[in-house]
């Protein structure tokens, strides 16, 4: 192998690059030497070169089919681009304000990048575009300011290290058609338009930061899957992660600061997070439509409208996870199911949980506090509680308008002096069974509109008035009772039902007393 210098002047055997390209043989070092050489040239064989000093080429290169080159230290400027069709190694070099529309072209090729900067001038549509089933390494390398996309894929593999896309007129990334696409370490800032899309594509992300984006952060649609792993998306005009008919997962991440939504999520799509914090975006935190998605241990907090937000027969899980500091309803659940496990809402200027339009809501071991207005409103929807909690009760703790609900094993602690019931029924169907209550000057439970429920095992010792039944309303009472006067309007009843003695973990619950008066109350009704 040998080494051909190339230097301007008469002295020196090789003074154009084509010159020495012509005459080297496969394997052999071209040397280049400080200066300005304004040349095209294309190489077929493999060959390495570098730059010695401040070197600039204005001129286009080619990369013949089946080629290795290997190019160092080397400055493209105001020519022709750079297209791939063999394989290019790049390092150390400066590719800029080329008078073609796309800087750097591969297809069916490969190219690995280390510390090159691709810098546009305003006629530069794209930085980096790669197609036709090619390969693409690019470390520490910057790209950035150009018209449409900074990188352009479409069927092929890329793979992003410690990388920086910066300030698009458009796109930083538009992947489209089975482009499988990994970073690591990378930087994705101030794009006019989303700073990355992708459809029908595999995207992993690790460790990156996607901020201060005019529209939104990412778009994925059309059977993409993306994953997420210690990212961060903030300081968008839009919303942060858009996804349609896609898979999503996401653990460890930070959604933060936006104008729109954290996250949408549609059109069918299935989402996993793990881990992540989403808070301070001006819309509803998540947005989730007509997709099934899962969350677990990730706060959500300090929103400007809503916290969640459920629609169009989505289904919706959260285990250990907090809700919390939302001027609105922290989770609006319409046309759609919500499980809540081991969960904790709280720190509400409105309400807690909004059901709406046969929502179905279920919640175990679960915790709701410090709201200003309801916990849970539900209109049209059903209800499930378990092993719940709810405290520092200021208005209703469970209001139910043409409703199905079931509250279990639930506790109800600390409610404010006020003129709503604990519990409100109103044209609805439900049953409260095992539930404790602190003591309370307002009424535990109010009926109306042709209410239907059943109070089992319940002990309401500590209330004043234990329930308030009017407007043809129908209240039907095992186990626990008050002596203090029960409250109804002659359209309604209360009948209180003898305790079945035949199940044993009831014996024992009320005292032949407390029989005696069920049993007259119950002639006279």
């Amino acid at each position: 192998m040998a080494t051909l210098v190339v230097k301007r002047g008469i002295m020196h055997k090789y003074q154009s690059i084509g010159q020495a390209i012509q005459e080297a043989m496969p394997g052999d070092f071209i040397e280049i030497r400080e200066g300005i050489y304004e040349e095209s040239f294309e190489i077929s064989q493999r060959l390495t070169l570098y730059g010695v000093g401040n070197v600039t080429i204005k001129g286009g290169v080619f990369i013949r089919y089946q080629t290795l080159v290997n190019m160092r230290n080397l400055r493209f400027t105001q020519g022709q681009g750079i297209y791939v069709k063999g394989d290019l190694q790049l390092e150390n070099c400066i590719i800029e304000q080329q008078v073609v529309q796309t800087q750097v072209t591969v297809s069916f090729g490969s190219l690995m990048m280390k510390n090159v900067d691709v810098l546009a001038s305003p006629v530069n549509h794209v930085g980096l575009r790669i197609d036709n089933g090619s390969s693409v390494i690019l470390v520490d390398s910057t790209i950035q300011q150009h018209v449409k996309a900074q990188i352009m894929v479409q069927n092929c593999e890329i793979a992003l290290t410690n990388c920086m896309l910066l300030e698009g007129r458009a796109n930083g990334i538009f992947a489209i058609r089975d482009v499988k696409m990994e970073m690591v370490d990378c930087e994705i800032h101030g794009h006019q338009k989303a700073q990355i899309v992708a459809a029908s594509s595999s995207i992993s992300m690790m460790n990156t930061l996607i901020h201060q984006g005019q529209d939104v952060g990412i778009q994925v649609f059309d059977n993409t899957k993306l994953t997420m792993d210690g990212c961060e998306i903030k300081q968008h005009q839009d919303t942060h992660l858009v996804v349609h008919q896609s898979e999503l997962f996401v653990t460890d991440s930070i959604f933060s600061d936006g104008v729109g939504n954290g996250l949408y999520l549609g059109e069918k799509s299935k989402a996993k997070l793990y881990d992540c914090k989403i808070h301070r975006h001006m819309k509803s935190q998540l947005l989730i439509e007509n997709s099934k998605v899962e969350f677990r241990t990730c706060r959500i907090e300090k929103g400007e409208a809503t916290g969640v937000t459920v629609v169009n027969e989505a289904d919706v899980s959260m285990t250990e996870c907090d809700i919390q500091e939302h001027p609105q309803f922290q989770m609006i659940i319409d046309s759609s199911g919500l499980m809540l496990n081991q969960c904790m809402i709280q720190f509400g200027q409105a309400g807690g949980i909004y059901g709406n339009d046969h929502a179905k809501i279920t919640l175990q071991n679960t915790i709701i506090r410090e709201l200003e207005s309801h916990h849970i409103y539900i209109n049209k929807a059903r209800l499930f509680t378990d092993n719940c909690t709810f405290e520092h009760i200021s208005g209703n703790a469970i209001t139910c308008i043409d409703a199905i609900f079931e509250v279990a094993n639930s506790e109800f602690k600390n409610c404010n002096e006020g003129p709503f019931a604990i519990v409100w029924s109103d044209q609805s169907m439900g049953r409260i069974v095992h539930c404790t209550i602190d003591e309370a000057v307002r009424p535990f439970l109010a009926m109306s509109n042709q209410s239907l429920l059943e109070m089992v095992y319940t002990d309401l010792t500590t209330v004043k008035i234990p329930a308030i039944v009017q407007g043809k309303s129908q209240l039907f009472i095992e186990g626990y009772s008050n002596k203090t006067m029960w409250k109804s309007d002659e359209s309604s009843r209360i009948v209180y039902l003898p305790v079945d003695t035949s199940d044993k973990t009831k014996q024992g619950v009320i005292n032949q007393e407390e029989t005696n008066g069920i049993q007259i109350s119950d002639r006279k009704l």
